[in-house]
């Protein structure tokens, strides 16, 4: 299976969709022995001089992108990338047209479901109403509670 990988680097925190990514290099190959499609081992003929500040890349072929989380000089002009997938940005079309019901948000507050972080007061509220007649020739009560 012929492949590209793309060397990247990126700023963007770990926990961020979106990141911002710049690219250094792209290398094409094939798979020759078994890999991981979560935690890959590359090995690309490259120097390392042009590649040490990579810190992420994308494999278009697996639908994934990955940070690296090691970076190995196998010997003259070969160099091993460890790296583990990115989920957040790899499925992020995915994540994003999913709904719910989110237990705890930092912008959007659902009052109904208290979460221990937002403080909600509680404050009576009657509201009395006289009817102008009466049920049946009698009085009758009416009591709505909600809460």
């Amino acid at each position: 299976m012929a492949f590209n990988v793309v060397l990247q680097t990126t700023t963007s925190e770990k926990n961020r969709m979106d990141k911002t990514i710049t690219d250094i290099a792209t290398y094409s190959g094939t798979l020759r022995a078994d890999t991981s499609i979560v935690d890959p081992v590359f090995l690309i003929e490259c120097d390392l001089t042009s590649v040490v500040n990579a810190n992420y890349l994308t494999v278009q072929a697996f639908g994934r992108s990955y940070f690296i989380n090691n970076i190995r000089s196998m010997r003259a002009g070969l160099v091993e990338f460890s790296c583990h997938c990115d989920v957040l940005s790899s499925f992020k079309a995915q994540i994003r047209q999913n709904h719910a019901i989110m237990h705890r948000s930092e912008r959007n507050w659902n009052l109904y479901l208290n979460d221990g972080s937002l403080k909600v007061k509680q404050n009576p509220s009657i509201t009395t109403h006289k009817f102008a007649e009466t049920f049946y020739g009698v009085y009758s009560y009416v009591l709505i509670l909600a809460g």
